[in-house]
């Protein structure tokens, strides 16, 4: 925690990602928030250790959907705007 590069989006500690059925969530113990998240947002939350870059997280997407660079760049960036919006990634600090 707090060793990412910056720039590497990293899921704060307390948050819990789980498969729930047929669909995964994220939930949020200090809001009491649960998010249920498609199988891409699911891929890009799972990259969010801290280790990955946005461009690298994209390129995941990319390799496991088959679209294009664009397109998982645009996926990518809309999710991690989602999850910060959504206090849910650790900014450091």
């Amino acid at each position: 925690m707090g060793n990412q590069p910056a720039g590497h989006p990293q899921a704060r500690e307390d948050v819990l990602f789980r498969q729930v059925d047929d669909e995964w969530v994220v939930f949020d113990p200090a809001a009491n928030e649960l998010h249920v998240l498609n199988l891409s947002a699911a891929l890009i939350w799972s990259h969010c250790t801290g280790e990955h870059s946005p461009a690298e997280i994209a390129e995941a997407l990319r390799e496991a959907y088959g679209i294009d660079a664009e397109q998982a760049a645009a996926d990518v960036g809309a999710a991690l705007e989602r999850f910060r919006e959504a206090g849910l990634l650790d900014l450091g600090g």
